[in-house]
């Protein structure tokens, strides 16, 4: 319950709230329910923090009925979190034997294998040993590993291209831990986060492709006293500051839609690097409705495609339709988890390194 008191101030303020962000919430839209609101999932909270209703079943599925998507808190008056207060409080539904079945077995898998997939990622990093010196140790991130493997090949192509050379480091081989930081278990989040920041401590620096993990690393280790020595970049920032020496060629004659993905944008506030990047490739970047700061979630965050699968694709369906609305089929991400949401929402999309690919290989018809 500690964990929980130290947002009692986030809980109340929702609790009391006339339901202003009602709008903004992915998961509440896709519901259509009050229990999963901002307000009825923050109100679970207050009022198990305040002892007027124990942490059961029910408040559990609520509480766990959240991205971490922060759409939540851009709209919010006094910038409110409740995505890290209702993260605090899974940890009570673990306490209490209520946590959702998904959440659980993740974290049984977890503990058993160190990672949410079950797999061993070592093997996987083995695969990819780099054959001539490289600038920067790269962390894919065990998303990418065990579901987009080819996404490796792809950025360590497009990388070599803008003459910055990345090569797989072997503390990819070890889950940067947030979905333990998601379930609520943060003790173990705590501990883990120390020992991969051990782990990574002889790079000077380490470049990310997985916004979420980049996210944990910069920024949810250091609140629990965890700072890694290592300077923690995303490869869109790398690819970006040499984007000077990419190669000239003429952008692909294709429209296509951007994703703010929630962790690189609000968790990261990189907004411009991925665009410069896609507008280098693509002759028309067309930007939904809702954008920047302000856009939409794909569904990929906070465990929810484990406790509450069918709304977790649906909420990715809606942003994909608000995305092609605006350019045709295509929706570019700079997340892989995102695009695995939108792909198993049934939608095409591509991710924003295999577009990069892609342009770099294209040959125009000579005349």
């Amino acid at each position: 319950m500690k964990a929980m008191k130290d947002h009692a101030r986030e809980y109340s303020f929702c609790a009391y709230c006339p339901k202003v962000c009602r709008f903004s919430c992915p998961v509440s839209e896709s519901t259509k329910t009050e229990t999963t609101s901002t307000w009825g999932k923050m109100t679970a909270a207050h009022l198990a923090v305040t002892g007027q209703r124990p942490v059961d079943e029910q408040a559990s599925k609520a509480i766990h009925a959240c991205t971490g998507c922060m759409r939540c808190t851009e709209f919010c008056k006094h910038h409110n979190q409740p995505a890290d207060a209702l993260f605090a409080a899974r940890g009570e539904t673990i306490a209490k034997g209520v946590q959702p079945a998904g959440a659980a077995s993740t974290l049984a898998t977890f503990a058993q294998s160190g990672n949410p997939f079950g797999r061993q990622l070592a093997p996987l990093v083995a695969a990819w040993k780099a054959d001539s010196p490289v600038r920067y140790p790269f962390f894919p991130g065990c998303t990418v590993l065990v579901k987009r493997s080819e996404l490796v090949d792809e950025t360590l192509n497009v990388a070599n291209r803008f003459g910055a050379p990345l090569g797989v480091s072997r503390a990819a081989g070890r889950c940067c831990g947030y979905p333990l930081y998601a379930a609520g278990a943060f003790e173990l989040f705590q501990a883990h986060a120390r020992s991969f920041a051990e782990s990574i401590g002889p790079y000077p620096e380490l470049v990310v492709q997985d916004p979420g993990c980049a996210f944990t690393m910069k920024v949810l280790y250091p609140r629990f006293d965890v700072h890694p020595s290592a300077r923690i970049r995303t490869v869109y920032e790398v690819l970006d500051e040499n984007l000077p020496h990419a190669p000239l060629k003429p952008a692909l004659e294709e429209a296509v839609a951007y994703h703010d993905a929630c962790h690189l944008g609000r968790g990261l506030g990189q907004y411009d690097e991925p665009r410069r990047l896609l507008h280098r490739a693509m002759a028309s970047v067309r930007e939904a409705p809702s954008s920047g700061n302000e856009a939409g979630c794909a569904g990929g965050g906070g465990l929810l495609p484990r406790t509450m699968q069918e709304t977790a694709v649906d909420v990715a369906r809606r942003q994909a339709a608000e995305l092609q609305s605006v350019a045709g089929e295509t929706v570019v991400t700079a997340c892989p988890t995102s695009r695995r949401m939108f792909e198993r929402a049934g939608r095409r999309s591509e991710d924003l390194l295999s577009v990069l690919k892609r342009w770099l290989d294209f040959e125009p018809p000579t005349s």
